[in-house]
């Protein structure tokens, strides 16, 4: 049950041969990653923002919403008005 000892490094596993598989890679010198970054990349950041805003602001706006209720309500419950309108019940 136990391992047969070591069997290689990964990708060097002693194991049968893959056939049929094909690997590319681009030279670290043909890749340009922040290539046009500030002329194209800021334009595209709130180019996309701009368009996930309807789906965003909603979510936003009722967390806004709810945090502020929370807030006031919980001045209110703690002064003294607060305390006298939760004994008269």
């Amino acid at each position: 049950m136990g391992g047969h000892g070591y069997s290689g490094w990964w990708g060097a596993m002693g194991g049968p041969k893959h056939r049929g598989m094909v690997t590319y890679q681009l030279s670290p010198y043909e890749m340009k990653t922040n290539a046009h970054l500030i002329s194209k990349g800021t334009h595209n950041f709130f180019r996309r923002t701009s368009s996930q805003l309807g789906y965003i602001l909603p979510g936003v706006f009722l967390f806004w919403a709810v945090t502020h209720f929370g807030k006031k309500r919980h001045e209110w419950l703690n002064s003294k008005a607060g305390h006298a309108a939760q004994h008269e019940h």
